[in-house]
Parts: structure tokens; sequence; C-alpha cells
């Protein structure tokens, strides 16, 4: 069979922020500690990327208690490996100690995710414009999974969008460079997966906790050789 052209990117949507006291509200009571909701949280977001959240994105209370499973203090370092819109890095970086940083290859999602982190104070994101393979996975502690890679086989309807290139093989690239990386990772270091592969993690790693959270469970795995 001749192999398919591929999809034809789309422009970037423009995606402009909410601005009110109202949700600088939330994200002062979501930093004090007191519970706060999806649909209260996400207002903070364009309704293109509220529309997105209940399939795409970390819920507030499984970003919470994955932060807290990773970092484990102020100089932690945990890389959220396809961050898209930022919401897990954001949420973390309000309730937990800790560096978190994005990766996210959809430049208009990192430029969203930035200007929020900037608008509300979250000093402890950071969101990288990049491909995973252009990250030193070495300069982190920790990797927050929230099954990063799976768009890849979704159907056109599926998707986050088509501004950037989805295909099975990429699929299977970055989860093998991904296996590899933390093949390569130190001991100690610390991985949270949220609707993760069944698969586990490379030799090396240790299932330590296994949670129900949110529609599915958190597994944090500690590499210990």
């Amino acid at each position: 069979a001749e192999d398919q052209e591929p999809e034809a990117l789309e422009p970037a949507p423009r995606l402009v922020v909410p601005d009110s006291r109202r949700l600088e509200a939330v994200v002062d009571d979501l930093r004090i500690g007191r519970k706060v909701t999806d649909a209260a949280f996400d207002a903070i977001y364009p309704q293109q990327i509220r529309d997105l959240s209940a399939r795409h994105w970390t819920p507030v209370a499984v970003a919470m208690r994955a932060a807290s499973l990773l970092a484990q203090g102020p100089d932690t370092r945990v890389l959220d490996v396809g961050s898209g819109a930022g919401k897990f890095c954001l949420v973390a970086a309000l309730t937990t100690p800790g560096r978190f940083v994005g990766v996210e290859r959809r430049g208009h999602l990192v430029d969203l995710a930035r200007s929020i982190g900037d608008r509300y104070g979250a000093e402890g994101a950071e969101y990288l414009h990049a491909d995973i393979a252009e990250v030193d996975w070495g300069s982190f502690d920790a990797f927050y999974f929230y099954n990063p890679f799976v768009e890849n086989l979704f159907g056109g309807r599926e998707r986050i969008d088509s501004t950037v290139d989805l295909a099975p093989a990429r699929y299977e690239r970055d989860m093998a460079l991904t296996r590899e990386r933390l093949m390569e990772a130190r001991v100690g270091t610390r991985v949270v997966t949220y609707h993760g592969p069944r698969a586990g993690l490379p030799w090396g790693y240790e299932l330590c906790d296994f949670e129900p959270c949110g529609s599915d469970v958190l597994e944090l795995w500690v590499k210990v050789k």
C-alpha cells in the first residue's frame, strides 16, 4: 500500500486569557489549601482550553496528590512530559514545594501556560517549547506522565488539535525514548503515572504506591537499582 499523505497542520489558535478578580480568588483558595473544583479552576483558561479539560488535562485533586508524591522538597525538579496547557505544573507549583517544568510541542499552549503562570504568580512553574528528545532528562529528580503520547493513536476528533504532527510511529518513538531516558536516570528518581501504560516502567523501578485517584489510579515508581 502507498504511504498516506501526512495530515495538513492547522494554524495555532488565538487564545485569550480570562481576567477577573473572581478567578484570582479561586487561585488564592487553591494556594491556601481550600478545595477548588475543576470547573472553578478551569475558568482561568480560555473556553477552547476548558472544553478539552475533562479529557486532556489533569484534574486539580489528581495534580495535587501527584505533586505531593513527586516533590521531596523545594529543590526537587519535576518534569511533566507533555504538559499541554500547563494545568498540572500550575496546580503543583501553587500547592507544593518544588520546581515543576512542563515540556510541550504546541507553542501556543506553552505561551498560554507561561502567561497564566505569570499572571497568578506561580513562580515554581516553568514551560519548555520542545520535543522530549531535546530535553536534558538527567537534570530532573522526578517525572509525571498523564499518558502523554496516546494522542498519536486517537482519531481527529479526539485530539487536542492538528497543529503538530501525530502518528502511531511517533507514539512508538516517544515511548522508546522515554524508556531509554528512564533507564539512564539515577537511583532515587521518582515517577508518577496517571492513566499510564499498564506495562510498567523499565527494570530497576519499584512500584511504591498505588491509589485510586480521579478517574483512574496514581502509581508512584522509584528507581532502586
